[in-house]
């Protein structure tokens, strides 16, 4: 790297920690979580991108790519069936109360100790995330300027929580919509100069990939320990993108924070739509990869981890100046979603925990020291995250082992009238002991273990129910 890529990072940095003092205002809890209401629906949903498109996919992304081909995307066949859920029963409910956690609702619909259950699983889920996006960074950086790990994660988890604790979700907001455009700037860089250096540009780009099956969307094979596969996506995913928006408060809460239930609708949908298009195209650059190093093999890309495929490229490959933009495009992609994880696990802890049980409610001041600590915490998560294997695998079986028994929790809420807390609280037991079960003694793909575990919660909250009803009535004495 030269001066110049050490000014656009420079310049990166101190834009974000300037941009976040022009959002530190705030008088309330309302506007500090929910931006008082005023976020336009395309911010939401540049936001909603940003967030998802993470560092882990940034780099990871492109190596699954390299090494496999698209199928990891069939998971997106389960879109029409999380866009119905989430719009038509999830959303409505979420907007309409206004509450800070998406969690408040479990005590509304069953109790408290299934309110608290879920929240700290939730908390547990995203806490191991944050770690992971903290630490993919790192990847690049200590390779290019040779720094431990610890220092970059201070610096990319220091400025980053510095940003959040001041502004809260508006600076979230604001912040990721200018990461997401700077991001998808540094994919489009990639690609160019990656096609460019390519003898035959892109036309030679497609016939590599399509001799060695590297445009692969679809396989139809039965085999429940073959990841991704088309029945994979058909029915799991759909219970994974769930995990993701329905009921991830990081998500859900810049759609909350909009105008109308019409702008929140706009933006979860086009979130979802707009995160397709994104995520085909981080795999496209994987592809473009593989071609120029199949033209290059005395580079040895070949031999490398797929996590290393991207860095290397930029590191090796790229200009002065267009380095430095590249890893403000890591920082981006990085950063987008740690500030909205960190601003999301403040959320719940002090809804669901400190303001349920203090005597005096939280105020600003308490949200940001909660903000702060989760920072910290997720910092010291990333310093273990480098003995994960590939970062973008590894965030989905996060989300597999916790999400699934949070979504069928909130199905059964939401599609059921009888289940109650006992039911309810029983069936998120069962739903985790059968991610755990499914997860640690069998060698099933881990998007079955978030529909099994879904699944698992659902059944055994509305049986619970029922058996409940029955003995009830033989039994008027009994009470529930």
């Amino acid at each position: 790297m030269n001066i110049a890529d050490y000014v656009i990072i420079a310049v990166y940095f101190g834009g974000l920690v300037v941009a976040s003092f022009c959002f530190r205002g705030q008088n309330s809890l309302r506007e500090y979580f929910l931006g008082g209401g005023s976020v336009p629906w395309w911010a939401a949903m540049g936001s909603g991108v940003a967030t998802i498109v993470s560092a882990v996919s940034y780099l990871g992304g492109p190596g699954v790519a390299f090494q496999g081909d698209f199928t990891l995307h069939q998971y997106r066949l389960g879109l029409p069936f999380a866009i119905v859920i989430s719009c038509v029963f999830m959303l409505p409910h979420f907007f309409r109360a206004q509450r800070y956690s998406l969690y408040e609702y479990l005590e509304e619909r069953f109790d408290l100790k299934t309110r608290l259950l879920a929240s700290g699983t939730f908390l547990t889920l995203k806490v191991c995330y944050v770690g992971v996006a903290i630490y993919a960074p790192t990847i690049i950086l200590r390779t290019m300027v040779d720094a431990p790990v610890w220092l970059v994660v201070l610096l990319v988890g220091g400025v980053t929580t510095i940003y959040t604790v001041t502004g809260g979700v508006k600076a979230v907001v604001w912040t990721d919509v200018a990461q997401l455009l700077i991001l998808l700037l540094g994919l489009v860089v990639v690609a160019v100069v990656a096609v460019g250096r390519i003898h035959g540009g892109l036309e030679t780009v497609l016939s590599v990939a399509e001799a060695d099956s590297k445009l692969r969307f679809f396989d139809f094979r039965l085999d429940l320990t073959t990841p991704y596969t088309f029945w994979t996506g058909l029915i799991c995913g759909g219970f994974l993108i769930l995990t993701q928006f329905g009921t991830d408060q990081s998500e859900m809460q810049r759609f909350m924070a909009t105008r109308t239930l019409r702008d929140a609708r706009i933006a979860l949908v086009g979130t979802l739509l707009l995160t397709f298009v994104v995520g085909l195209a981080v795999f496209f650059v994987g592809t473009v990869l593989y071609s120029f190093y199949v033209q290059h093999p005395e580079k040895g890309a070949m031999a490398i981890a797929s996590n290393d495929v991207m860095p290397k490229f930029i590191i090796e490959e790229l200009p002065a100046g267009l380095k430095g933009l590249l890893l403000a495009a890591v920082f981006s992609a990085a950063m987008s979603t740690i500030s909205s994880v960190l601003n999301s696990l403040a959320t719940v802890a002090i809804a669901d925990f400190y303001n349920r049980f203090a005597v005096r409610q939280a105020g600003v001041g308490v949200a940001r020291l909660a903000t702060l600590g989760f920072g910290v915490l997720g910092m010291i998560a990333a310093v273990f995250s480098d003995r994960l294997g590939n970062i973008v695998e590894m965030t989905l079986k996060i989300s597999s082992f916790f999400g699934g028994p949070l979504v069928g929790l909130f199905l059964l809420g939401m599609l059921t009238r009888r289940p109650r807390g006992n039911a309810a609280f029983l069936g998120l037991c069962v739903g985790l002991s059968v991610a755990v079960l499914v997860g640690s003694s069998t060698r099933v793909a881990f998007l079955w273990w978030l529909a099994f575990s879904a699944i698992a919660t659902f059944a055994a909250g509305y049986l619970a129910a029922l058996a409940g009803g029955l003995l009830t009535a033989k039994n008027p004495d009994v009470r529930r």
